[in-house]
C-alpha cells in the first residue's frame, strides 16, 4: 500500500480494483457497492470509496494472510 505521504481520502471503483490487483471483475465490485457491501459516497454518478475503509480492508487482508 502507499505511505503516509500519499494516503488518498477516496477511491474511485477502478482505483479499488487496480488496487486489490483484479481478483474480482469490475463488475462483481460494482455489484458490492450497489448490495451496500462496500461502503461508498456518491456523487452525481460516481461512487467513491472512503480511502480508510481501503487501507483498514487491505490491512487486514494482509494480517489474514501472516496468520496463515
Amino acid at each position: 500500500m502507499a505511505d503516509n505521504q500519499s494516503i488518498k481520502r477516496f477511491y474511485t471503483v477502478k482505483e479499488f480494483y487496480e488496487e486489490i490487483g483484479h481478483v474480482v471483475t469490475l463488475t462483481q465490485l460494482y455489484r458490492m457497492v450497489k448490495a451496500g457491501e462496500i461502503p461508498t459516497k456518491r456523487i452525481g454518478s460516481k461512487y467513491l470509496i472512503l480511502g480508510s475503509w481501503v487501507r483498514d480492508f487491505l490491512d487486514e487482508d494482509v494480517a489474514s494472510v501472516q496468520k496463515a
